[in-house]
């Protein structure tokens, strides 16, 4: 068993393969239902639910993580693959938003952040402003997956799948992919803010060309990733409120924090943060 101040989880072996059970604490309640409504809707791209009630859920074994696939040479599936699939599902979950929101699911769209940041004791506010108040209405919200890294990426029959739903939030899909990108240019041993990197935020970026130009895509790309930390600092924040922070985790609200920072004076580049 695997015990943390947000969750526990336990593997249980059956007679057909193994199985997964989940307890969530209170702030992460809402995964169990959040998890089969985004699965009813893209069932290939997420676990497989035996059974779920209120913080608890039980799935079947996915396969194998996608970082030890990659380590062990396999070379599918790709992140060139699995980024625009990311982008895919953020598009086919934005009708599932309001449903996401009653269940529980934290409410970070844009707007919400520069306040949150104040609180958290940041010192940008004006690139955080700006940046929330251009992504304020120009593409729908949806539910983002935030920690869409090599490590919740599982393989199953060799197509991506996308499990731990406990810090997704409803936000600008934008706000999302920071961690997928991080992982693509560390696998791919490409420099950050490089043309390779850019290639690959495009890859990410193209699904949204129906929404508008890429160029324009470009520009909001950039303060969804500005914006990032500060979603990933107040879950932390929220998880943390009045528990010991286990010692290996350090303090990842102030980490989070300067990364936005570097973003802002330019010392952290595109798919390093």
């Amino acid at each position: 068993m695997l015990t943390r101040p947000w969750s526990a989880i336990v593997r249980v072996p059956t007679a057909e393969s193994d199985a997964w059970f989940k307890e969530n604490a209170p702030t992460t309640a809402f995964e169990p239902a959040l998890t089969e409504l985004l699965a009813r809707r893209r069932p290939d791209a997420l676990p497989e639910t035996i059974a779920w009630e209120g913080s608890r859920i039980l799935t079947k074994d996915v396969g194998p993580r996608l970082r030890n696939v990659h380590d062990s040479g396999g070379t599918r599936p790709t992140w060139e693959e699995i980024l625009p699939l990311y982008a895919e599902l953020q598009i086919e979950f934005m009708d599932l938003v309001e449903e996401a929101l009653a269940l529980g699911t934290p409410d970070d769209r844009p707007e919400l952040l520069p306040d949150r940041y104040a609180v958290l004791g940041g010192d940008h506010a004006g690139p955080v402003t700006g940046a929330a108040e251009r992504l304020a209405g120009s593409i729908h919200l949806t539910v983002a997956h935030m920690e869409a890294h090599d490590g919740n990426i599982f393989v199953r029959r060799g197509k991506p799948v996308f499990i731990d739903w406990a810090e997704a939030v409803v936000t600008h899909p934008f706000v999302g992919p920071l961690l997928a990108l991080r992982s693509a240019t560390e696998r791919s041993n490409f420099e950050p803010g490089s043309p390779e990197v850019e290639r690959l935020r495009d890859v990410y970026l193209e699904p949204f060309t129906t929404f508008a130009p890429l160029a324009e895509l470009r520009e909001l790309f950039a303060d969804g990733y500005l914006l990032f930390p500060i979603s990933r600092a107040h879950v932390w924040h929220r998880t943390l409120a009045g528990t010991p922070v286990p010692e290996e985790l350090g303090d990842p609200i102030e980490a989070w924090l300067g990364i936005l920072g570097e973003l802002v004076n330019g010392t952290t580049m595109l798919g390093g943060a």
